[in-house]
């Protein structure tokens, strides 16, 4: 099974009240708000991908807009790593996943090019690293693939995934798989996962199934350049710690006591920043929607890449599912560089907060003896160039990596993205309501509909 082709991460959805057409066009973009200006004050809390097209797209229709982000860097949870390769290295989003969305377009719009790699995934199984395609038989696989690659097909209870693959007696061997290939995918474990959520979203998706790769430049480096004209309106270092909506103008006050006037807030903070408190509301949010925030889940997740001075998986590997401390490796550079000697390690939920316990020194030994436990004493260990660990649990905004589906959780999402009094709106991937949450194309359409919803406001 190839990750790039049949996995699915689940997205955020088409704005409520707003059609978008699916062969949606970045020159279409001009015609989405056409005849429509606004010149009132926005502020934008949060300048990742939701916060930045809310603003680019406010901005291009006359508003006074500012985005206020509460660490050094924008972008959110997409940041490349530059230096560490002869191409840019993603340490959060990586893929573009289906090619109909605003999403997609920006990018094809500002000339990216995409990788295009044949590549093939192998599963540590029964005691030996196989191919995917050399193990399709197995009636056990079979059942496997029949889950991962049907759920909207689901018809089982509001239940974990963990629960079902328990009461339907999936076998032993392909526990680590099933976490894998559904759990760790999604950002969670299958502990943790719903798979009602998994599967209603996936009826919902829309953007297509084909996902890609970007040559020779990161994901941000092409935000920068379609969203160039409101770069300089954000500012850095800015941790909004209340909001005050009481008023005729909406008062937000920082860390510092300094305080910011608007007559409209975009709030794009991750799920874990509104589920903390971080941010104080005046007057107090419902109970309702402060409950929806714990109803969806958002947990640790981390990325560590490693380089090696030779390559010693197949020259062909897309994933690599362990069975050890790590859900997935991929072969970073396939389709990118010649020098393909980078695997990313991808991990969440429960084995991500195992790793979180640990040394940055005792993840890369861990990681380095469970690579050499697959493809022989110290195949890896003998061979490392150099790493890198991006642990998002540890960043202080945002605190995970993205939101996924817990039992008990629908409609959630329906209420924390609700505007509040024609002031408030809110935006970012976990308030998708449409199948694309805890995606980039799904947190870009958040912004647009937070946009639209301004619009109807006034």
């Amino acid at each position: 099974m190839n990750r790039r082709e049949l996995i699915r991460l689940l997205g955020v959805g088409i704005p409520a009240g707003l059609i978008l057409p699916s062969a949606f066009t970045a020159c279409r973009e001009e015609d989405l708000f056409e005849g429509k200006t606004y010149t009132g004050k926005v502020i934008v809390v949060g300048a990742g991908a939701a916060g930045m097209y809310a603003a680019y797209l406010l901005h291009k229709r006359g508003a006074d807009v500012t985005l206020l982000e509460a660490s050094s860097v924008y972008g959110g949870r997409i940041r490349p790593l530059a230096g560490f390769s002869d191409f840019p290295v993603e340490l959060g989003a990586e893929e573009v996943h289906g090619q109909r969305s605003i999403f997609y377009d920006l990018l094809r719009d500002d000339g990216v090019d995409f990788v295009d790699v044949d590549d093939e995934d192998f599963y540590a199984f029964d005691g030996s690293v196989r191919s995917a395609e050399s193990l399709k038989s197995n009636p056990d696989i079979q059942k496997m693939n029949t889950l991962v690659e049907n759920m909207s097909d689901y018809d089982g209870g509001d239940v974990t995934a963990n629960e079902y693959i328990d009461a339907k007696g999936y076998a032993l061997s392909t526990r680590h798989l099933l976490n894998a290939l559904l759990g760790n995918e999604f950002g969670a474990s299958n502990d943790r996962l719903g798979l009602k959520g998994v599967s209603d979203a996936d009826k919902l998706w829309t953007a297509g199934n084909r996902n890609f790769l970007l040559k020779g430049r990161s994901i941000l480096s092409a935000l920068e350049s379609k969203f160039a004209a409101i770069l300089p309106k954000i500012r850095l270092n800015v941790r909004v710690q209340q909001i005050n909506y009481g008023g005729s103008q909406i008062q937000l006050t920082d860390q510092n006591n300094a305080i910011y006037l608007a007559d409209k807030v975009v709030v794009t903070v991750p799920l874990t920043v509104l589920r903390d408190s971080d941010i104080q509301f005046i007057p107090a949010l419902s109970s309702e929607r402060t409950n929806a925030f714990s109803r969806i889940g958002m947990s640790a997740g981390m990325k560590v890449i490693l380089k090696f001075n030779n390559r010693f998986w197949p020259e062909n590997l897309g994933s690599l599912y362990g069975t050890g401390p790590i859900p997935e490796y991929w072969a970073t550079a396939a389709g990118r560089s010649s020098n393909n000697n980078i695997l990313t390690a991808f991990v969440h939920g429960e084995k991500a907060e195992q790793l979180n316990n640990m040394s940055n020194a005792a993840i890369i030994n861990t990681l380095l003896s469970d690579l050499d436990d697959m493809y022989g004493a110290n195949a890896a260990t003998g061979n490392l160039a150099a790493s890198q660990i991006m642990n998002w649990y540890n960043e202080p905004f945002i605190r995970g990596t993205y939101s996924y589906p817990i039992p008990g959780g629908a409609g959630a999402r329906e209420l924390i993205a609700a505007p509040i009094d024609k002031k408030l709106f809110f935006a970012g991937e976990a308030t998708h309501t449409a199948g694309h949450f805890a995606t980039v194309h799904g947190a870009i359409e958040t912004g647009l509909r937070a946009v639209d919803e301004i619009f109807k406001s006034i």
